[in-house]
């Protein structure tokens, strides 16, 4: 007989895997998911277990994977041609393909989207098609139209999430796994799949992340765990500090460089400063040719640097800093900048000639990094770090729109080879 794990949407079974936990099933979910609750069963004394995320959470990190709205439809209008081609040619030697070929004539990429919440919803429990297009959608033994890209596939999922409009939760309930003895009860299931596969960048390793240096890292770090919990597991960061890595932009574009050269097949996204020596060595890495596994981002311009206090030679001036001295610590909140009754001034250092710029640097850098790790420590909730922090929402709005878009590269490219 075996065990089973499941996906649901809401109360609604969605698909299933015998025996095991699939590594898409997981790439769904981490650990922080994890959910133990007594039985809805009376007769059953062992708890569930199951992971469970909100539909927006699930979106977010299927757009992280490449498997977003638009490469879904793409998948579902590529596998609508290929099939109608299929079935008019088997049309061409019998009269017993002619009903499946007349349906997938007038059969669209509109049309699935709106019967799959009805097929989904009544799949295990309604056997009787209401016609030809409605059977192929149910059907469940073979090449079902409900499941255009595999059954389970993370894609297919995607699409029918998207078509799906009114569902909130996603769950994967292991329960009978561990009943079965197929998992131990304690085993953190999504932790391990992550840590068994590290490198495969398909579809459970983290994207690395990489900056200038040690306190950059830092920063992100406990940003991304303060503002956007619900992602941090798909992201890991370069430890400048375990090996004493040299740092700086230069030295961040040496590392773009050997990656690329040793065709490393992780994925990762390389972050340097708006500033004038980070904007600099960004220019250098987008000459490099890097492969699309690998990007290189600044951080973005904000409103507050766009009028800030500055001195130098020439005294005291408020000057837009964007692209000349917006290190990370400019992004850390207004409250983190304040020294007195004003803001940290930036300091001008000197003229980079190569770049034509002056170059500048926030005062009491160490300062700033201490208050901002106080602060989103005592936030009492994401949505509070993300109001207290709007400039590092910007930075990581950026580098999610970054890690996407390079996964969709990714995801149409693997589609051609297969396909």
């Amino acid at each position: 007989m075996g065990s089973y794990c499941e996906i649901y949407f809401d109360r609604t079974e969605v698909c299933g895997a015998k025996s095991v936990v699939p590594d898409h099933f997981c790439a769904l979910f981490q650990e922080s998911d994890r959910v133990v609750r007594p039985s809805r069963d009376e007769d059953e004394e062992s708890p569930e277990v199951v992971y469970e995320a909100p539909r927006a959470v699930v979106l977010s990190r299927l757009d992280l994977l490449g498997c977003t709205t638009t490469v879904a439809r793409e998948r579902l209008e590529a596998w609508l041609a290929t099939t109608r081609e299929t079935w008019d040619e088997y049309c061409a030697d019998g009269d017993w393909a002619e009903k499946t070929t007349t349906a997938l004539r007038s059969f669209s990429v509109e049309d699935w989207y709106r019967r799959a919440p009805e097929v989904l919803a009544t799949l295990y429990t309604r056997e009787e098609a209401t016609d030809e297009i409605d059977r192929h959608m149910r059907d469940r033994d073979g090449e079902g139209w409900l499941w255009f890209d595999g059954y389970g596939s993370l894609m297919s999922l995607r699409a029918l999430l998207d078509a799906c409009a009114e569902v909130q939760c996603v769950t994967l309930d292991v329960t009978a796994l561990i009943g079965g003895g197929w998992i131990e009860p304690g085993a953190k299931i999504c932790d391990e799949k992550r840590a068994s596969a590290p490198l495969d960048p398909r579809p459970l390793a983290t994207t690395v992340i990489l900056a200038e240096g040690s306190s950059d890292i830092r920063i992100l770090q406990r940003s991304l765990a303060g503002l956007f919990p619900e992602l941090q597991d798909y992201f890991s960061f370069f430890n400048h500090a375990e090996l004493s890595v040299d740092g700086g932009a230069a030295y961040l574009v040496k590392f773009l460089k050997a990656f690329a050269a040793a065709r490393a097949p992780l994925r990762l996204v390389a972050v340097f400063d708006n500033d004038t020596a980070g904007r600099q060595a960004h220019r250098q890495a987008n000459t490099l040719g890097l492969p699309d596994n690998m990007v290189a981002v600044t951080l973005p311009d904000t409103e507050l640097a766009r009028s800030y206090p500055t001195i130098g030679p020439q005294g005291e001036h408020v000057v837009d800093v964007n692209g000349k001295a917006a290190s990370i610590e400019l992004y850390l909140g207004r409250a983190s900048l304040m020294a007195g009754s004003g803001f940290r001034r930036v300091r001008w250092s000197g003229f980079n000639s190569t770049a034509q710029a002056y170059q500048g640097e926030i005062e009491g850098k160490a300062e700033v990094e201490a208050s901002f790790l106080r602060a989103v420590a005592n936030c009492s909730s994401p949505a509070e770090a993300r109001a207290a922090f709007p400039e590092l929402v910007e930075v990581w709005t950026m580098i999610f729109s970054a890690v996407e878009k390079a996964a969709e590269v990714a995801e149409r490219k693997l589609h051609g080879r297969v396909a």
